[in-house]
């Protein structure tokens, strides 16, 4: 079962780097539009990534902390920073997934492994802002990118990418 656990969250990883990967540049500063077609005051792309390192983080515990970058509150890091810091985020999760999963850790009284579910949810909800904010602000994904984060995370994977 871990395995299979930790492979959900590794898809859904890959799934935001994918999304990170293909933003164009000038795609970080955009917000999603108000009903009038002005800027709201919420995040950037560049920030929201941000934030949902920040929750990761948040919610592994000190253990799993060691060499993981942290953002200031209201910067807005680029790619480069961003890819690193979700990648480690990413596999303290996954690190920390194993230890619940193997010591059947609780959280606050509820099985430790809804930590799974929050994530996903928390983190595809944001992926929805991050895309309505660029078809607002008119900015155009490359067509791999349009609907790649869902056809390619069904293609069965080869054991180099494993």
């Amino acid at each position: 079962m871990t395995d299979d656990v930790l492979e959900v969250w590794r898809v859904h990883d890959e799934i935001n780097q994918f999304l990170l990967k293909t933003i164009p540049e000038e795609g970080f500063q955009a917000v999603t539009l108000l009903k009038n077609g002005l800027p709201s005051k919420g995040r950037t792309i560049s920030r929201v990534f941000a934030h949902l390192h920040a929750v990761r983080v948040s919610h592994v515990g000190r253990e799993f902390l060691k060499g993981i970058p942290r953002f200031d509150t209201g910067t807005s890091p680029g790619r480069k920073e961003l890819t690193e810091a979700m990648r480690a985020s990413g596999r303290a999760v996954e690190r920390r997934l194993a230890q619940i999963i193997e010591q059947g850790d609780r959280i606050k009284s509820r099985p430790g492994i809804i930590l799974l579910g929050y994530l996903i949810a928390h983190e595809s909800h944001h992926r929805g802002q991050v895309i309505l904010a660029l078809k607002q602000s008119g900015v155009r994904m490359p067509e791999e990118a349009r609907f790649g984060i869902w056809e390619h995370w069904f293609r069965p994977r080869l054991p180099a990418e494993l």
